[in-house]
């Protein structure tokens, strides 16, 4: 029974602890499991999500993509830039997964650079 016990200890421990991990942690955590897991992501619609991180000091989810094909142009972008923004802050405002952190009041950035020009930021949004 007493080796039972002991060994059901860490399990407890762990239990614990994450029932005391707060909100930044959590989101902090889920940033670096979703960046190891499926980062770079396959290109959808010309944008691959390269990472994410989360600031918790400022409290702010970043999304780090990068923009292929058409919509790697400049004058793309500035044409679309209301659709895009739109469709953006939508897509994070929208999803289950993400619903704990907006009713947190966390902040969202997305920094979305081109294929071509890796250096060259094409659309840098924040809400």
């Amino acid at each position: 029974m007493k080796h039972t016990l002991l060994s059901l200890i860490p399990l407890l421990l762990s239990l614990l602890m994450s029932c005391q991990e707060s909100m930044e942690d959590k989101a902090a955590r889920a940033a670096a499991d979703y960046t190891r897991k499926y980062c770079p992501t396959p290109v959808i619609n010309y944008t691959r999500t390269d990472s994410v991180s989360f600031n918790k000091s400022t409290r702010t989810y970043t999304y780090y993509c990068t923009f292929s094909g058409p919509l790697d142009d400049p004058s793309v972008i500035a044409t679309h830039r209301e659709q895009l923004i739109q469709l953006l802050t939508s897509s994070v405002r929208e999803s289950t997964h993400m619903k704990p952190y907006v009713e947190a009041g966390f902040r969202f950035q997305y920094v979305c650079r081109s294929e071509k020009s890796p250096r060259e930021v094409l659309l840098q949004l924040g809400f």
